[in-house]
């Protein structure tokens, strides 16, 4: 399919310069590098914007056409950019193998490293025999960081509820098609799946033991690498599938009944009862059908349930055994025991007693009186009344003299004569 957005702004003339071929880089470096770098991020922006990841040169002659005509450099550009390490070949992708640091890079140095005698021997080759072309136009290339994108964005669609559970590989192109609204291949599927293989997001099995013979792919949690799909996880996931094929069965089943309930009825309004006896023997047919297939949904989902209850209970044990130990390193930790509990509680009963002797003794009257002799307080109180009673007779014989002024009226009956002259006095004058 062409792509009608890679020529927008461009002249006539400058197309057919971007369209021939490359030439010899010495005679315009600057023309050829910036020539390189357009056709480089108009390739990664044409995968893009077809939410593509992978693509042939092939491909791109039919997405780049102008006036009916294909570029010419096409070959010169993907070659360029495969040994820049922007694409990898599809046969190369796939056998990446998973990296505990999840690192592109990491994989060309387990090729070089772990395998040095396959890379000598193709290295004696190339020194023997003419060297080949390094691009193959029939063959798919990924574009490394793209592919990384999309995988990302699809892990992250996931919800938390999915995560740790095991899908169809079917399912998860669906998904990809709710996401971007455009048909993807299964080939597309597997190789953005395959990317997050690589980094041990997802666990993928195929063969034909599987449910239906198809891929199973087996999520992992955001934070955590994923784990290998065990038997029993695989076990249970044919019993869920079981359950959705049931509940298909039954409501098909159940769809037919009604139909065929109808059917009856029409040919009883035609008074055709023969014709009506007979679509109502096929509903009864259908009704044992759906019966039957009920009690066996009724098992699965039993079943489903116990394994349910029983991976719940495993998870409280777990946690009891978790909480046990733990309790048992902070006693260790605290040098909390038996006897020191005992021993502390011993001490606290009696400084209790002693703190409540100690308030019975501060609440107690304190007798503060002191003890004297008795007759010496006498002796001395009858010499102090002796001498107040000297005191008293010669003051009884005191002389006093008969000329002394009179004793001035202080009384308020005074006062208030002597203001009632100042009125009479003030009227008058």
């Amino acid at each position: 399919m062409v792509d009608q957005k890679w020529s927008e702004g461009l002249s006539d003339e400058r197309i057919t310069v971007l369209m021939a071929p490359f030439k010899n880089r010495s005679v315009n470096e600057v023309n050829y590098d910036n020539k390189m770098k357009f056709w480089k991020n108009t390739i990664v922006s044409a995968c893009d914007r077809k939410h593509r990841c992978s693509f042939s040169v092939d491909e791109l002659k039919t997405w780049f056409l102008f006036k009916g005509r294909s570029p010419l450099c096409l070959l010169t550009v993907v070659e360029d950019m495969f040994r820049e390490g922007i694409i990898k070949s599809r046969s190369n992708f796939e056998q990446m193998t998973s990296q505990n640091n999840g690192n592109w890079s990491t994989w060309a140095v387990n090729t070089l490293v772990k395998n040095p005698l396959s890379w000598s021997v193709g290295r004696i080759k190339e020194s023997i025999l003419p060297p080949t072309p390094a691009i193959d136009e029939k063959s798919e290339y990924i574009v490394l960081h793209l592919i990384e994108n999309q995988a990302n964005e699809l892990f992250n669609t996931i919800s938390m509820k999915e995560q740790s559970q095991i899908l169809f590989m079917d399912d998860l192109q669906k998904r990809l098609h709710e996401m971007w609204n455009v048909d993807v291949s299964m080939t597309s599927t597997e190789l953005i799946i395959h990317s997050l293989e690589i980094r041990n997001k997802v666990f993928v099995e195929r063969g034909e033991h599987l449910v239906t013979n198809k891929t199973l792919v087996k999520i992992a949690n955001s934070d955590k690498d994923v784990e290998p799909i065990t038997e029993l996880e695989k076990n249970f996931f044919k019993l869920k599938e079981t359950e959705k094929i049931l509940i298909g069965e039954i409501s098909n089943m159940d769809f037919e009944k009604e139909s065929l309930t109808k059917e009856a009825k029409s040919y009883i309004a035609k008074n055709m009862k023969p014709i009506a006896l007979t679509y109502l023997r096929k509903k009864k047919e259908v009704e044992k059908r759906i019966e039957k297939q009920l009690k066996s949904l009724d098992n699965v989902q039993a079943l489903i349930s116990r394994i349910e209850e029983s991976k719940y209970n495993a998870e409280v044990l777990q946690s009891y055994a978790h909480g046990l130990a733990a309790l048992k390193l902070s006693s260790k930790d605290t040098g909390l025991t038996i006897d020191n509990v005992d021993e502390t509680m011993a001490e606290l009963a009696e400084v209790i007693d002693e703190h409540k002797d100690m308030q019975s003794a501060m609440g107690s009257l304190v007798d503060v009186k002191q003890k004297y002799n008795e007759q010496e307080l006498e002796d001395e109180l009858a010499d102090l009344l002796s001498k107040d009673e000297s005191i008293a007779s010669n003051t009884g014989k005191l002389h006093i003299p008969g000329n002394l002024p009179s004793v001035p009226d202080n009384s308020l009956e005074g006062e208030e004569l002597d203001l009632d002259r100042r009125f009479q006095l003030l009227r008058e004058h």
